[in-house]
This record gives structure tokens, sequence and C-alpha cells, in this order.
């Protein structure tokens, strides 16, 4: 008891520590580019989420990880839509109905580094990165967009895209980049609007807390009607799982770290316990299997009464039988599709298959049988046993 006490003590003392450890450790900051209302890191939206009702005058903003396609049967021709996202390819169907929304009287905002698929297609543009531009001025950390008359500063890698192919669609450039290429457009379509824009980045909490640049969030957003707005994070982070139990513990450092230093505890408290208790464990000879023995006794009785002619014939009833039960085949008749099926299950010759059939066939036939006659069909027969097993 005072060894165990010991162990105890010691996994009790590694355990506390660790946990303090970890309490106390600042956490890494995390740049994944989230845009989600929830996030405080820098790539996150919840800034945007905490002033958005402004814009909106006070309307709800309601935050969904469900696609499009999934929220169809709401009404959203009175709502707007906004989407933020590192790239954006809609499918079929949610292209269908955000189309569809936006003819009847949604308005949505969509800002995405790269927008494609069906949207693309159906709008007839597209989006490109100048990346010789970037090269050539790798020594600048910083660019300008600008909108209207009014120019705001970020950092490179958040205005690298922009709008190319426009001359087939009708639409007004509302932002451009330093080189004057539209990074922010709005385009009519039946009585709703789309304002499409390729500066994601813009609308997370590094950006718009940085020096002018929550003017610029906030003249882009302006396209925007007020009234009951849908926030959709899907296209962004995907559908967001059951919060199980399990997943809050290891999706929280402490809680992960704590649970992991259990299991190892436990394991190691398991190894030691095994150690010190763990008893030799004795041979228990198994039961003799007397069957064998009989069967010989009464083959000897058979062999030495003479009947060979009985004992044939109880070897082929009980061959018929073993491939009853094994091979589950009706030999009612033993015609050529019997004999391809045996053949295939038994991996044996349909030629050997029949003669062995044609020799059972003849035995029961005859009055009596030799000796040779009996030991041929044994062969035969244990040679397929040999194969399959009985």
């Amino acid at each position: 008891m005072r060894g165990d006490k010991k162990y105890y003590a010691i996994i009790i003392f590694v355990f506390l520590a660790l946990f303090l450890i970890q309490q106390f450790q600042k956490p890494p900051t995390n740049y994944d580019h989230t845009f989600s209302h929830r996030d405080k890191n820098p790539y996150g939206g919840y800034v945007l989420k905490d002033i958005l009702p402004e814009f909106m005058g006070g309307h709800e903003i309601e935050s969904l990880n469900l696609t499009l396609y999934e929220i169809q049967d709401e009404d959203l021709s009175d709502k707007n839509l906004i989407i933020l996202a590192d790239e954006l390819y809609m499918d079929a169907e949610d292209t269908d109905v955000f189309l569809n929304a936006v003819n009847s009287g949604m308005t949505a905002f969509v800002s995405a580094s790269n927008i494609g698929g069906q949207l693309a297609d159906t709008l007839k543009f597209d989006t490109d990165a100048d990346e010789f531009y970037y090269v050539m001025n790798a020594d600048q950390d910083s660019t300008l967009a600008k909108v209207e008359n009014d120019s705001y500063k970020f950092k490179r890698d958040a205005l690298r895209s922009f709008f190319v192919d426009l001359d087939s669609i009708e639409h007004q450039v509302l932002a451009v980049n330093a080189e004057d290429q539209p990074i922010a457009i709005s385009v009519p379509f039946g009585a709703g609007k789309i304002v499409l824009n390729t500066t994601p980045m813009a609308f997370t909490n590094n950006y718009i807390f940085f020096k002018n640049n929550a003017q610029y969030a906030s003249n882009l957003l302006s396209q925007l009607p007020q009234r009951e707005t849908i926030w959709s994070e899907y296209y962004q982070l995907g559908r967001l799982e059951v919060q199980t139990p399990m997943r809050v513990i290891l999706t929280t450092p402490a809680l992960k770290f704590a649970y992991g230093v259990s299991i190892i505890s436990l394991l190691i408290f398991m190894v030691f316990e095994a150690k010190r208790k763990q008893r030799i464990i004795p041979i228990i000879e198994p039961l003799r299997n007397t069957s064998l023995e009989f069967v010989k006794t009464i083959g000897k009785l058979y062999l030495k009464s003479g009947n060979h002619k009985d004992i044939a014939e109880k070897k082929i009833q009980y061959f018929l039988e073993f491939i009853r039960s094994k091979y589950y085949l009706n030999f009612q008749q033993f015609d050529r599709d019997f004999f391809e099926k045996l053949s295939s299950k038994s991996g044996k010759d349909v030629v050997q298959l029949k003669k062995l059939f044609d020799m059972m066939d003849r035995i029961k036939k005859q009055p009596s049988v030799s000796v040779q006659e009996l030991k041929m069909l044994n062969t035969q027969l244990e040679d397929i046993y040999g194969t399959n097993g009985r």
C-alpha cells in the first residue's frame, strides 16, 4: 500500500505541474483566415459583426453555417446576404438559389480573393492576381486601395486580386487598387444587386483597426440597404460539427493537455500494477479427444467383418452429406451444372469429379465390393477431403 501511495503522489504532482504550466502559458496567435464573427484573432470577423448592426439600422444580423440551398425556403428577397471567404466556388444548386434570390430583390455582398465556378460563368467575369507586380515591388510592404477620391493603405497580401474580363457585364466600379484595377464592383441583377469584392481581409479585425481602413469597409458596406442580413460562413468554414463533450475537450488546449496527461498517467499506472500483480498462468492439459480412437475401432470391426459393400455405401452416404452441408448443393441429379458448381467450390477438376461419381454409382449397383475397389474409393474421397477439410 505504501508503494501505491508513492505512485499516486508522483502522478498527481506531474499532472498538477503540467496543468499549471499549460494554464499560465500564453496561447500562440492564430493567423488562420476564418472571417468568423466569433473569432477575435487577426483574420476573424468579430469587429465587423460588432459594427454591422449600425450599418443595418439596428436590424438583425444572422450568422449561419448552412448552404444557400439549405435556406432557400426562407424568403431571401427582402434581406441582405454577406459572404466572406478566401475562395468562392459555389455549386450549381447554391448558385441557382443565389441568383434567384437576387433577382427577386436580395442584395448580396460577396468578398473573396478568388471567385469562380458557375457564378462567375453566369455573370461573365473573372478574377486574377498580378504576381509580376508584387514581385517587382517586393521591397514595399503596403499598397493602396482607392474608393472615389479616398485612399486606404493595406498590406500587399490583402490586395493581390482584382477583376478582369468585365466588358460583357453591366457593372459599376466601386474601388480600385494602386494600378487602377477594379477590386470592388456593383452588378445589378433583376430586382436586386450583387456587390463583388476581392479584398476579404480588409473586413477582418486586423485591417478594420488599421488607420482609416474602417472607412473603406464602411463605403463598400453602405451598398447594402438597411434591413435584416444573413452572414453565411459556410463557404469559408464549412458546416460546424455538433459540439460534443469530447470535441470541446479536444479543441480546448488546456483540456486537451489535461486529457492527454490523464491517459498517459493511467497507462503508466497499469504497467506498474501489471508487473507487481501478474501471476504465472498454469498450463491446463486439454481434454483428450477419444472420438477418433472410437472411429478407428469401429473401422477395424467393419474391416474384419469383410462387408466391404456396407462400408463403401456408408462412405458414399457420408460424402454426399459432406457436399450438401459444406457447398449447399442439390444432388438430386448429377448433371453438368452440378459438376461445374462442385468443381468451382471444391477446386477439383470436373473430369475427376465425374469419374468419382461414376465409381460411386457403379458400387451402389454391384452386389459386392472388393478390397481394391474400397481402397480406390477411399483414396479419391480422401483426396477431396484433404483439399477442403471435413
